[in-house]
């Protein structure tokens, strides 16, 4: 096997279902806060290919979906305004998986 091919074959990765993830994503909820998810949401990942901003200036785009994905598992927390976040990204290497915030000093407003 030439050089080229040895590259090619350590680029592939095993690509996990989406069942897969919202498993790990349950498990690390219960195992990290002791109590079972209430809620779960997904968004599938994706990019303009052409066309940012062009959109909803009638212009034209084209979007395109990526394998990736966010899935999100939570439950009310008995606080008024804590929020204890925890991601299961293997693309982290350093630094906390955990964070931990007021959103009460999250300033309510339009989008911008």
């Amino acid at each position: 096997m030439g050089n080229s091919d040895q590259e090619d074959i350590e680029m592939l990765s095993r690509v996990i279902s989406f069942d897969e993830v919202v498993k790990t994503s349950i498990e690390t909820f219960r195992n990290t806060f002791g109590a079972e998810p209430e809620l779960a949401a997904c968004a599938p990942g994706r990019v303009n290919l052409i066309g940012d901003h062009i959109d909803y200036n009638d212009g034209f785009v084209l979007p395109m979906a990526l394998q990736f994905g966010t899935v999100i598992v939570g439950r009310r927390n008995g606080t008024d305004s804590t929020c204890d976040v925890v991601t299961c990204s293997d693309s982290i290497k350093e630094g906390t998986k955990r964070a931990q915030f007021d959103s009460s000093t999250i300033a309510k407003g339009s989008p911008k």
